[in-house]
């Protein structure tokens, strides 16, 4: 499933679900030496059947989930037939990640992106396995209060069970029975993609991919959460706090964002919820170190991975042979590379500044998040809380009035040991120092870290983008406008391998409706599925 609690806090279920999902994904001989030899020869039959010519060259651009994703399943799909350039802009192979990042505060790293994911981010959890990354479940460590910029309006217990008594006496039963059965419900939906991607099938736009999920979906994003939570029959004080902390703090926006992101954002109430020790980062790092340094030495040249660090990309054209990918290196030197195929995964937001020939990318509006660090002790008089010897994760509902921050979570560092007293803070803009007094005593030390973390899901915003920017361009980020959140990018990283591969193999398109109508699709539903599984 998807990280579908993008960022530090989730909302809770009174029981937990069970995990029913299971995926038997592709793992690369590269990656796990545990791959049979008979496996690897059905593996080498099936590739010497896609493939009549020999494979291309690709150029991936950025290195953050989606590029590792691309580069770990053109890896599989190709084989060795295939070369690969992964080019960043980032100085060191340990740094990249994209808008994964771990801050440095107090003697310890903490997570300053993308810091939660779920049981049922099915590739995000077979990477970590395949890299053999140990993952650190999270449970219920801190009270949850809830601040509405005037008054505490919830305040909970230390203990699990006061804790689910209390949420249980102010929004009712029916309320999490419900919401259980909303979440449960898009999850499995959404698990179907895991299985079409499976059997090869790739979505030339984001409504294609949506809608292979389950026809509802992009009708949720034409939606508000606030009004779909609304016709479901759940309570304005559920939505106004709850629902609107989650939205807050997960997305930095209210319950005015479209209905899909806005499940995204709640379905980390079914539980199953872990970090990767030492940091999410190395998921992505780790993917990309150990795919460039896969191929064995008397390998073909045609089989070579690259990780092209200090590299910023400034023009991608088109010519006669296919891409030219125009950079500048570590000494500013300008680099020019010809390709077949270019796979971008950089965000088209405020700071993107690649020229590409021809070719027009769409903007997007991204939200500027400033994660702030504090070694302090939170002002429990200014917030209303009653325990000044307890931990808390502090949610903001829709504010009573205007307030400088969207959320506050005691930190545990990248290892899951407790911090001496060091919390973050969300906001839209860096604290000032008058802002962080106001809500913590006894400060010793700050860090912001601020970075253009996901589309601005305002009323209006339209879905209906392309992966296909030209033939044998492809771009990921447009499933950020559905849902922003590290699982989105790894399926939207495999989708690019998919159109990539079956481009270059000759797989037609197939125009007809997968619930086996036989009617003709949309042209903006187009999915390329391959003959043989």
């Amino acid at each position: 499933m998807l990280c579908l609690s993008a960022r530090h806090w989730a909302l809770r279920l009174p029981h937990q679900l069970t995990l029913t999902s299971c995926l038997l994904l592709p793992s690369l001989a590269l990656l796990s030496s545990g791959t049979s030899a008979s496996v690897q020869a059905a593996q080498s039959e099936d590739k010497s059947r896609d493939l009549k010519r020999p494979g291309p060259r690709i150029a991936i651009i950025g290195s953050g989930v989606a590029a590792a994703s691309a580069a770990y399943f053109l890896r599989d799909k190709f084989g060795s037939n295939c070369r690969m350039d992964i080019v960043t802009d980032e100085s060191s192979a340990t740094l990249v990640g994209g808008r994964l990042g771990v801050a440095n505060f107090d003697g310890r790293k903490f997570e300053s992106g993308g810091s939660i994911i779920h049981d049922k981010n099915l590739y995000m959890r077979h990477f970590a396995d395949v890299l053999g990354l140990s993952r650190l479940y999270h449970g219920e460590e801190t009270r949850l209060a809830v601040f509405n910029g005037r008054d505490t309006v919830l305040d909970t217990s230390d203990w699990y069970l006061v804790k689910m008594v209390q949420l249980l006496h102010r929004y009712g039963l029916a309320a999490f029975v419900q919401l259980r059965k909303f979440v449960s419900g898009m999850l499995e939906d959404f698990g179907r993609v895991y299985a079409r991607q499976n059997a090869g099938q790739a979505y030339t736009n984001v409504l294609g991919l949506l809608s292979a999920m389950s026809d509802s979906f992009p009708a949720m994003a034409t939606e508000t959460i606030e009004k779909l939570l609304e016709s479901s029959g759940f309570s304005s004080e559920f939505i106004n706090e709850l629902v609107a902390g989650a939205m807050r703090n997960n997305y930095g926006q209210n319950v005015s964002i479209h209905g899909f992101v806005g499940a995204v954002s709640l379905a980390g109430a079914e539980g199953g919820l872990w970090s990767v020790r030492g940091g999410n980062r190395l998921i992505v790092a780790n993917l990309l170190s150990r795919l460039a340094q896969s191929q064995q030495a008397d390998e073909a040249e045609s089989g070579k991975v690259r990780l092209l660090l200090n590299s910023r990309v400034t023009q991608i054209a088109k010519d006669r042979e296919g891409w030219t990918v125009t950079s500048t290196d570590a000494s500013r030197s300008t680099v020019v590379e010809q390709y077949d195929q270019v796979i971008l995964t950089v965000p088209p937001s405020q700071h993107f500044n690649i020229e590409i020939k021809d070719v027009k990318v769409p903007r997007v509006d991204y939200q500027t998040t400033v994660a702030t660090f504090v070694k302090g002790r939170l002002n429990h008089d200014w917030l209303g809380l009653r325990s000044r010897q307890s931990e808390y994760s502090v949610l903001t509902g829709t504010p009573a009035s205007p307030l400088d921050f969207n959320s506050i979570g005691y930190q545990h560092d990248v290892d899951k040991n407790p911090s001496d007293n060091v919390y973050k803070v969300f906001s839209q803009r860096v604290l000032t120092a008058e802002q962080v007094n106001q809500l913590f005593t006894n400060v010793e030390s700050t860090h912001s870290v601020s970075w253009l973390a996901y589309p601005l899901y305002r009323r209006g915003l339209s879905i209906n983008a392309s992966f296909v920017l030209a033939d044998g361009l492809y771009h990921t980020s447009p499933i950020e406008l559905a849902a922003s959140a590290m699982e989105m990018s790894a399926i939207a990283g495999r989708n690019a391998a998919l159109l990539a591969f079956n481009d270059w193999t000759g797989k037609a398109a197939e125009l007809t409706d997968p619930s086996g109508g036989g009617q003709p699709k949309p042209a903006d539903q187009v999915l390329v599925q391959r003959d043989e599984l």
